[in-house]
């Protein structure tokens, strides 16, 4: 069985959440050989995503994706009763052969998809962890919504996508304590950090009085850049052994650190861990 993460932040802006998330994935499906769904829900959040992997002139649109690729499909055939887990690649679109798919998000309108989803998500989100080693989500940002309190229940690990700034981190950590259960596995990431700030991640964490694993992942122009010209996974190869005086090393390594964290938590670095029910397929 498979292990679902999903990247959530509790206030709108300067987090870096679908930054965060499209580094971790790209250098996962880059690093390791366990099989990877980025799953894509909302319409909203997967626009986002999608153009972190796809140049402008092939961005996807309802005209140019079959409406039996994506979410749609998937909830069509799961309310049927006709999807099964080997069937799931076929709905995907593969970003590294073998490696990181990814699973296009609804055409619908967000309220619309959440509608007509709501009660069939679940299911949904447990056959991708029985086709998959690990499956990644976007949460939002700044959404305590029922749609979104029900993907972090969901969640085996919950990567809490913070900024930072005093005021923010000052009503992010109650939106934080108010949706978390005392037992879920969770990961802070500060995103978009300035390293030559007096404001470091160990200071907040003292200041907030935080115990749980904290991350940074500094502000890098070449890799925004490279996210907004669908350029991500190229980016991180091209850069993934530079030298340490290099002026992407940095942010390369900071991912890493995040990519292993994660990895550790799904157990993706055993030799033994096979999250797919069938490796054949």
């Amino acid at each position: 069985m498979g292990f679902t993460v999903v990247f959530w932040s509790p206030v709108s802006g300067q987090a870096g959440t679908t930054s965060n998330l499209i580094a971790a994935a790209a250098l996962l499906g880059l690093e390791y050989s366990s099989r990877l769904l980025l799953l894509g829900h909302l319409q909203s959040e997967y626009a986002a995503i999608e153009r972190g992997f796809y140049p402008r002139r092939s961005w996807t649109s309802k005209a140019d994706v079959s409406s039996d690729v994506g979410s749609d499909a998937l909830l069509r055939l799961l309310q049927n009763r006709k999807l099964e887990p080997k069937l799931l690649r076929n709905y995907t679109l593969p970003l590294l052969a073998e490696r990181l798919d990814i699973l296009p998000g609804s055409n619908k309108p967000d309220v619309s998809f959440v509608s007509s989803a709501q009660d069939w998500f679940g299911s949904l989100l447990e056959l991708t962890r029985r086709a998959y080693d690990l499956v990644l989500l976007d949460g939002g940002s700044g959404d305590v919504s029922e749609w979104t309190r029900g993907l972090l229940r969901l969640a085996d690990l919950l990567v809490v996508c913070l900024p930072q700034n005093i005021l923010k981190l000052e009503q992010a950590f109650p939106l934080l304590e108010a949706q978390l259960l005392s037992n879920r596995k969770l990961l802070l990431v500060f995103g978009q950090v300035d390293p030559r700030s007096s404001l470091t991640i160990k200071n907040i964490m003292r200041q907030f009085y935080r115990r749980e694993p904290a991350y940074p992942i500094v502000h890098n122009t070449g890799w925004l850049d490279a996210v907004q010209h669908g350029d991500a996974i190229h980016f991180l190869f091209r850069n993934r052994k530079v030298p340490r005086d290099h002026e992407n090393n940095l942010f390369v390594q900071q991912v890493r650190a995040l990519a292993q964290a994660i990895s550790q938590r799904a157990r993706l670095g055993n030799p033994l861990f096979g999250g797919k029910e069938d490796d054949s397929q």
